[in-house]
């Protein structure tokens, strides 16, 4: 069958093309991987996937408040309509008739959210942008009609109490590094105070109310451990299966089944100690489970969307903390080893913003520091950025990008024009060539978007949507129009229909008369599957014949550009997008026993001029060259296992700050400091690595679990 463009008219063009694309163009490979068989036609909008709940990530209307927001709704809905719309309980009375709120989750129909993401969308329900990526399991979630009575608890601490807070996937609460004994020297007493498990079935008489998964206090988790202890060694998959982590009748993916969970890793790290270590008595912690369908879809964006919810329900259950009995805020360190490839890099973006409010909030509500530690990411070698710079002398240039065959997962490219408003017209142009296919597709920036299918027929003479190749304008806050290319995958193992081409789909940009010059910024999105999930997605990248990947002769990698690069694509630029605001202290990593950048850790610069170079340091992530990763908890209490990334090295440093908060719990402390010791430990010299990959530079930290692998770490 032959390809086709179609080219939507202005007053159908959804304002968010990856919404539009989650909800609508992927709708019939995400109904199939949830069972959903009916959704064989992929516009269908009148079976049981239409009844599925998604996560969004929303920034409202100035001006208008969450109760403007349901009055709009309710206007929009019929009254024989059931609900699509649910306000999380954990937002308050006042917090809902606020009018400065900008960023917000609410929990929707695809319904609601394809009227919210129409080009009448803030005018009729007053949401100005959203993200969405895919169904929630729907026993996960509840329907508040009110926002929740906040919960009268006591969690009685000593003044020099330190409260780290993990946000994370697979987190086995039950470890013995998270416990300490009981006046009879039994370790069935659980450092962590309140586990929010986002995967968990909501339970109206639990002592803390949720909108999404179970939340789980420090007394319920305590009593689980004393009835699954056995002669003083703990059952650690009946504890699971208690707490609904294990539970292989409603997920055929269980991370705290497997010897490492990514979670149980870092929070070993973060907050991680022996029932005999003094400071661990003062160490408690604050866990949040991210949902695993989230975690574990492929279309490369949706974790992230969690943490705004995340972040509020950390900040909630401080105000539960007492010394000698008087509430006391106690000081905060947040690890969140998480990312992704995409945004503008410039903290403009809604998850970025999110987390700067909600972290300024906490910090003006009491005298404590708190400080989120976030990872540079680990993507450095995997072709996902380029900088196209177009000039007077050279107004063209051509750049490949590579979808895999066999590719189960979405492919995403954004295409970042510089700041600009307005966009002049005849500025700049994106041809895309689709491979098989003849007749390219040219899109023209300025202020007027276009919105462009890639569809085919099937055997049945349907028209089936591929691709979406869109241009938008740009938007406050983030002043810079955008071009993007959204493609389904390119295989299924189930019968969805008509999948993808693959192979090379060729770009070509003009510079046209109206700049004299044009820097534009590429990113593809991560879409391969996060390790141990058993889907398989393969990473779209991008391809130029000047890239050289590899030393000649020896063959060894080249983990940063070199002087004289000439490709457009590029290691630099590869940190974390969500790591580009301007509160989170950002981590790299490096080798232990050469001091060598990791290859695959990820450095700047960034757009943001509060944060150019990226990192803000760099701590350990692998051992050695041949000893890769570091020991860290497993999922089995007793058990230490390795694992590598630059989401081991963040919680080291947030295990320090946490040292640095309990010998001066009421001095302010902020990403600066963490500046300031990376340069204190790894002053300038010619052997320092380049500030875009180590920050400010290498951190000297103890290593935890190091003397396990051999003696004298």
């Amino acid at each position: 069958m032959a390809y086709e463009w179609k080219e939507l008219a202005l007053e159908d063009q959804p304002r968010n093309p990856l919404a539009d694309f989650a909800l609508n163009v992927m709708a019939r490979f995400t109904a199939a991987e949830i069972g959903l068989s009916n959704e064989h036609r992929p516009m269908d909008r009148s079976s049981d996937f239409d009844q599925q709940w998604w996560l969004a990530l929303v920034s409202v209307t100035p001006g208008l408040s969450i109760a403007g927001l349901l009055e709009r709704a309710a206007d929009f809905l019929p009254p024989d309509h059931p609900g699509s719309l649910v306000i999380p309980g954990e937002y308050s009375e006042d917090f809902r008739n606020r009018q400065d709120i900008d960023v917000i989750t609410l929990y929707a129909r695809r319904d609601y959210l394809n009227a919210a993401n129409a080009a009448n969308g803030a005018e009729q329900l007053g949401i100005e942008t959203l993200l969405v990526s895919t169904p929630l399991e729907s026993q996960t979630l509840s329907s508040p009609a009110e926002p929740f009575t906040p919960p009268d608890l006591k969690v009685p601490v000593t003044p020099n109490t330190v409260v780290t807070a993990v946000i994370d996937h697979g987190v086995a609460i039950a470890h013995d590094l998270f416990r300490r004994k009981d006046i009879n020297g039994d370790l069935v007493l659980s450092r962590v105070d309140f586990f929010l498990d986002m995967d968990g079935t909501p339970d109206p008489n639990a002592p803390v109310p949720s909108t999404i998964g179970r939340v789980w206090t420090g007394p319920e988790i305590n009593e689980i451990l004393k009835n699954n202890l056995h002669n003083g060694l703990l059952d650690d998959a009946a504890v699971y299966r208690d707490l609904g982590l294990i539970d292989w009748k409603t997920r055929p993916f269980n991370a705290c089944a497997h010897r490492l969970s990514h979670g149980t890793h870092v929070t070993g790290l973060a907050s991680g100690y022996d029932a005999s270590d003094a400071d661990g008595l003062e160490r408690r912690i604050i866990v949040v489970q991210l949902p695993t369908r989230l975690v574990a879809n492929t279309l490369g964006f949706g974790l992230e969307q969690a943490i705004e919810q995340a972040m509020s329900f950390i900040s909630q259950q401080l105000v539960h903390f007492q010394v000698d009995e008087v509430e006391q805020q106690m000081p905060l360190v947040v690890n969140f080893s998480f990312g992704n490839f995409m945004g503008p890099h410039d903290g403009t973006g809604e998850v970025s913003r999110s987390i700067d409010t909600i972290m300024s909030n906490m910090e003006a509500s009491s005298n404590r520091p708190r400080l989120l530690m976030m990872p540079s990411g680990n993507g450095n070698l995997s072709r996902c950025h380029a900088v196209i710079n177009l000039t007077q002398a050279a107004p063209t240039a051509e750049l490949d990008w590579q979808l895999q065959p066999a590719d189960r997962s979405a492919s995403i490219l954004s295409v970042w024009l510089p700041v600009m408003t307005p966009v002049k017209d005849n500025t700049v142009t994106m041809q895309v060539t689709v491979p098989g296919f003849d007749t390219p597709r040219t899109l023209t920036a300025g202020m007027t978007p276009s919105y462009n299918w890639l569809t085919e027929q099937d055997h049945l003479g349907n028209t089936i949507i591929l691709g979406l190749v869109v241009y938008q304008p740009p938007v406050a806050p983030t002043a810079r129009g955008k071009f993007t290319i959204a493609v389904v995958p390119t295989d299924n193992p189930m019968r969805v229909g008509l999948v993808a081409p693959s192979g090379d789909w060729k770009l070509q940009f003009v510079k046209g008369n109206a700049v004299d010059k044009l820097s534009l910024n590429i990113w593809v999105q991560r879409d391969e599957t996060l390790p141990d999930f058993p889907e398989f997605g393969r990473q779209s990248y991008l391809s130029d014949p000047s890239y050289t990947r590899f030393n000649v002769p020896g063959g060894k990698v080249i983990s940063e550009d070199p002087v004289a690069h000439a490709s457009p694509v590029r290691r630099a630029g590869m940190i974390n997008g969500i790591a580009c605001g301007n509160l989170p202290a950002v981590i790299a990593g490096y080798v232990s026993s050469d001091g060598r950048m990791s290859a695959y850790s990820a450095g700047g610069p960034t757009l943001n001029g509060f944060r150019l170079t990226g990192p803000d340091a760099s701590a350990v992530s692998d051992d050695s060259v041949v000893l890769h990763g570091v020991l860290s908890a497993g999922s089995n209490c007793g058990s230490r296992v390795s694992m590598s990334g630059t989401s081991v090295s963040t919680p080291r440093v947030a295990r320090w700050v946490a040292d640095q908060f309990a010998q001066s719990p009421t001095t302010p402390f902020g990403r600066g400091n963490v500046v300031a010791k990376a340069l204190n430990d790894d002053p300038p010299s010619p052997h320092k690595p380049s500030a875009f990959r180590t920050g400010g530079g290498r951190m000297e930290l103890r290593n935890i679990f190091g003397s396990l692998r051999w003696p004298g770490q």
